[in-house]
């Protein structure tokens, strides 16, 4: 009986043994993994705003005291964030789903960290500072619930107002403003910089706006108000709108280039 009971034992312990030496080896062969560049277009997520204002169904996230909306039920991705006290921090930012938190940052150039990764309810987060301004969440969701969000549209940028003068600004005239190069952030941030004398009023030269990519602006836009008819920005058509909750915007329908 006792020879019996000593050999489950030792059979116990081989099990845990040889169990932990898997863990451990899967958990190397996962830190091996080379880390893979972030791609903002696919993985984007949504864009925070904060706000003065109540908004329906807030939730609280207690690690920030933030009131935040659900993003996800949002048809362009935009939260809003409202503190009870003055917010005086970045606004807004650019949110990316990510496998890794730490990878990510690490993968990443000229990031500074500015909140360290912390439990938001839906997901682990942390926010980080571009070298040109501009405020990075990347969130890591449980792996049970790690999945892509259906979205009906194309994310293409965000655009951000600024006074400072950007590199490579190029004037568009339609508008008077100087903007960015899109694609050459790796965040996908247009930065805005208008001049005294720009037609442009408003929510567009005020708040932050979402871009997306379109086939057919018109379709798109239905149902919401317009804020700048359609016009040619160069690269593309674009037209700026308002949704119903104060959020701008943009539809893009990109030029083909020509057959060579």
């Amino acid at each position: 009986m006792i020879s019996t009971c000593r050999a489950v034992v030792s059979g116990l312990c081989l099990a845990a043994v040889l169990g932990a030496a898997t863990s451990v080896a899967a958990a190397e062969q996962e830190s091996l993994k080379p880390v893979v560049p972030l791609d903002p277009a696919r993985q984007f997520e949504h864009i925070g705003i904060f706000t003065d204002e109540k908004k329906p169904d807030e939730r609280f996230v207690a690690a920030t005291k933030v009131w935040v909306t659900d993003f996800q039920k949002h048809p362009y991705r935009v939260e809003w964030l409202r503190a009870d006290r003055p917010f005086r921090g970045p606004n807004p930012h650019i949110a990316f789903r990510v496998e890794s938190i730490e990878k990510a940052a690490e993968a990443a150039k000229d990031l500074t960290c500015v909140s360290k990764p912390f439990d938001a309810g839906i997901a682990r987060v942390a926010f980080y500072r571009t070298g040109d301004g501009a405020t990075v969440e990347f969130m890591e969701y449980p792996s049970e619930t790690a999945k892509e969000p259906s979205m009906s549209l194309q994310f293409d940028h965000i655009g951000l107002i600024t006074t400072e003068k950007k590199p490579d600004e190029t004037y568009v005239a339609a508008t008077k403003v100087w903007v960015t190069d899109i694609p050459s952030h790796p965040y996908r941030v247009e930065w805005l910089r208008f001049e005294p004398d720009s037609p442009v009023t408003g929510p567009v030269r005020e708040k932050p706006h979402v871009a997306f990519r379109v086939d057919n602006i018109a379709e798109a836009a239905k149902g919401l108000k317009v804020l700048i008819e359609p016009f040619d920005a160069g690269i593309a058509r674009v037209g700026f709108y308002e949704t119903g909750d104060g959020a701008v915007v943009e539809f893009m329908e990109y030029y083909k280039k020509p057959k060579e």
